[in-house]
């Protein structure tokens, strides 16, 4: 009985030593080998649907992916989006195309631990694309496709015609503006001064500027003389503003207007002749000036719808004989 239990101890000691050899000769064969795995989920899908490409791999001892996934073989697929978790990734994919949706060979970068970069290879992979029509399409019965219904409320064509409404009250508005102040306008009568009112106005205020006294003698005069040329045209009917001195003289019939011949004058001695006046003679013309003007606004007065007491002037005819003549104006 000894030797019975001798033998089988002996059988099982060398059992244990088969398996350790065999373990040790496997040399590390435990490890897990490296590997890709692939396969659509759902393997089936529509056209137009989504579907979920699952990458299970198992890098070799010391090895990482990269941190963004190289993945070769999705050309010409529409890849949406990529999400990656321990030991898978898994790529959303658009379903776009009848027929073959398929992958073509795959292959899954990753980092040695030396740095350089090795690849993961598995074959393509394939998803059975069904029929939008159907499990029979050819019995299907294909609906026209409507076009375009309008939906809207009609907001934005109520909006046109009140903006277009709100714009003829606006230009109804501004055509009645206008007319009412062009009414106004026509409705108020202007203040006319009469011409002698006006010419003593003015020689007051010329006076009263002292243009005289601080030496500008010429401009003075020039300004004195204009007041009564267009006065004497107001009062007589002819250009007198634009007529010289002479030619003035030739116009005038009315005896109280030769008065004002010599201030014409002696204005022109100080324009032209740079002859200078004492201040004493300045006041004394200024002061026949007025007299001449208070003498004859007279005629204003009397009758206030005919101001201009109508003189004969020479003409262009005369005007022309008299600048022939070298008259000096």
């Amino acid at each position: 009985m000894r030797g019975g239990m001798d033998r089988r101890f002996k059988r099982l000691t060398m059992l244990c030593l088969l398996f350790c050899v065999q373990g040790a000769w496997a040399g590390g064969s435990d490890l897990p080998e490296p590997r890709l795995k692939t396969r659509f989920i759902p393997d089936s899908a529509r056209v137009g649907s989504m579907v979920e490409l699952a990458l299970t791999y198992r890098l070799p001892e010391g090895a990482k992916l990269p941190p963004e996934p190289l993945i070769k073989g999705l050309e010409g697929l529409d890849v949406v989006g990529i999400q990656k978790n321990n030991g898978e990734i898994r790529i959303r994919l658009l379903v776009d195309r009848l027929g073959e949706f398929k992958t073509g060979p795959l292959s899954l970068a990753f980092l040695t631990p030396e740095g350089s970069t090795e690849f993961l290879h598995t074959d393509p992979v394939g998803l059975t694309v069904l029929s939008n029509l159907g499990e029979r399409p050819d019995e299907a019965r294909i609906k026209p496709i409507y076009g375009i219904i309008p939906t809207g409320s009609g907001f934005m064509e109520s909006l046109g015609w009140g903006l277009a409404a709100l714009g003829a009250c606006a230009a109804g508005l501004g055509i009645f503006l206008w007319l009412r102040r062009r009414r106004k306008k026509r409705g108020l009568p202007r203040v006319q001064v009469p011409p002698h009112h006006l010419a003593e106005k003015e020689i007051h205020a010329l006076a009263s500027q002292e243009i005289f006294e601080k030496g500008h003698v010429k401009e003075f005069y020039f300004r004195f003389s204009e007041i009564l040329r267009r006065y004497l045209e107001s009062l007589r009917g002819f250009p007198a503003a634009e007529y010289t001195t002479q030619e003035i003289a030739l116009s005038i019939q009315a005896p109280e207007d030769r008065k004002i011949l010599p201030l014409l004058q002696d204005a022109d001695l100080v324009k032209f002749a740079d002859l200078i006046p004492t201040p004493a003679r300045k006041r004394d013309e200024i002061e026949q000036a007025l007299a001449y003007i208070r003498e004859t606004g007279s005629a204003f007065e009397k009758d206030p719808a005919d101001h201009s007491v109508k003189g004969r002037g020479i003409g262009i005819g005369g005007r022309r004989a008299i600048q022939n003549e070298g008259a000096a104006p």
